[in-house]
């Protein structure tokens, strides 16, 4: 789990789970894998199992701390060929008893632009049962803005791609006109990839919402 923090009170806001393959004691980077378990359809049983896992996790911090943390889960895009999937995930959920609107099911922005795919319907279903939704990856997909604002979304991520180009001492930024984009849809930012103190102001500056990233925690 990595955490999310708060720009401006630096406390926590919840965390991403993330999946990590380690085998012979070595990490085998997600980059490597993913794409492959996306070819042969395995990530469809892997998005479950990790689904699974954090459900049971949120019950037990629940029922030893009464605490319950947002936690952000990746759904594949090979998930989208049945547009009922969601019912899955709603078992799951319901039979750990955990609370739906503490599950933020996170779609990179690029799964938006899929031929054949409905996705507003998706996504309408996925709000209708009462998840977060969040658009990852934002900027990198392209899709249109027109789409943008007919998406039911709470949460845009602005890719770690423009807090890295970016002049930290500008306003002239792609990453600066995400923002106004995302306060014109009224919906929270969390910026990605945040590695340095300078990052971190920076972001402070432009109001984001949320920080991620190995300043406050490598994973």
């Amino acid at each position: 789990y990595q955490p999310k923090i708060y720009t401006q009170t630096e406390k926590l806001a919840g965390a991403e789970a993330l999946v990590r393959w380690i085998r012979d004691g070595k990490v085998i980077s997600p980059n490597k894998f993913i794409p492959l378990f996306e070819k042969n359809k395995f990530i469809i049983k892997l998005d479950l199992y990790i689904f699974e896992q954090v459900c049971k996790d949120i019950a037990s911090w629940k029922q030893k701390y009464n605490f319950t943390p947002t936690i952000s889960i990746n759904v594949s895009k090979e998930h989208f060929a049945n547009e009922n999937f969601i019912e899955e995930y709603v078992k799951i959920v319901d039979r750990y008893d955990v609370d739906r609107e503490k599950i933020d099911l996170e779609i990179t922005e690029s799964a938006t632009i899929e031929e054949k795919i409905d996705i507003l319907k998706i996504m309408n279903k996925i709000k209708e049962k009462g998840f977060i939704l969040s658009i990852d990856d934002f900027g990198t997909g392209y899709s249109s803005l027109s789409m943008l604002q007919s998406m039911p979304i709470d949460i845009i991520k602005i890719d770690k791609i423009f807090v890295d180009k970016a002049d930290l001492k500008s306003d002239k930024n792609i990453i600066n006109y995400i923002m106004l984009i995302a306060k014109h849809l009224e919906v929270k930012t969390i910026i990605e990839g945040v590695e340095t103190k300078e990052q971190v102001d920076f972001v402070k500056r432009l109001e984001g919402d949320i920080i991620q990233g190995y300043y406050y925690f490598k994973r």
